[in-house]
């Protein structure tokens, strides 16, 4: 378990690490895989980031008691081809023993969840970068999950026509390692689509900037979280 720095998250750890990078519009600026290079000194199998399992962390949040956003194998695909399902099914069954925590899983591969009961206090989220991932929300729709989020970060593209119907949650980022912010319409546009619905928004601290500069933005809240309180 380690505390994080990212806004929405109390917690991340990693039970799996590692990712096949199948159909990944940010594998040559995965953070994920520089994130696991620092592992080195504990395992070789992290700093190749092949995916793998770490079995010793399948329970580490149980020592955490206070109610926490968890985000789970922050470095790596959880949902990737290359873990097997029973692994998975296993770790649910360890998240179920902390019912007080939200557990958060984001996956460029969601058509590798199976079609059962999630637990409860399980939230899946797909990253969707550019137009050509917008699959995945379509599949998202169609998971047994308690909440159901999407990333636009980075944003590399206008998806303002995107369909949110049967989200609950929505996250706008920038790239930040190089830098690379989208254009203020893409997230206007995103923040719109959002809104119609009733969708809390959440905007990632490296959209400061953006935010900043045009005005329009400024009307709406930045890091609404109401949705995914553990």
């Amino acid at each position: 378990m380690n505390r994080t720095k990212i806004e929405y998250l109390d917690y991340t750890t990693n039970p799996t690490v590692g990712c096949s990078g199948l159909g990944c519009a940010v594998a040559k600026e995965c953070w994920a895989a520089k994130q696991a290079k620092r592992q080195k000194h504990k395992c070789a199998i992290c700093y190749s980031f092949v995916p793998h399992v770490h079995w010793e962390r399948f329970d580490d949040f149980l020592s955490v008691k206070k109610p926490s956003r968890i985000g789970v194998s922050f470095m790596g695909e959880f949902f990737d081809k290359e873990i097997s399902n029973w692994v998975r099914k296993d770790y649910y069954l360890h998240m179920m023993k902390a019912p007080q925590h939200m557990f958060i899983i984001f996956t460029k591969q969601p058509q590798n969840i199976d079609d059962e009961e999630l637990p409860p206090n399980l939230s899946i989220g797909v990253s969707v970068n550019r137009k050509k991932d917008l699959w995945r929300i379509d599949v998202l729709r169609q998971v047994k999950c308690q909440y159901r989020i999407v990333s636009f970060e980075p944003l590399y593209e206008d998806l303002s026509d995107v369909n949110l119907e049967g989200i609950d949650w929505v996250i706008i980022g920038g790239q930040t390692r190089p830098k690379l912010l989208p254009s203020y319409p893409w997230v206007l546009g995103l923040i719109q689509r959002a809104k119609a619905l009733n969708l809390p928004v959440f905007i990632k601290n490296n959209l400061k900037e953006v935010m900043a500069r045009w005005p329009p933005l400024r009307e709406y809240p930045h890091q609404e979280m109401e949705k995914v309180r553990a």
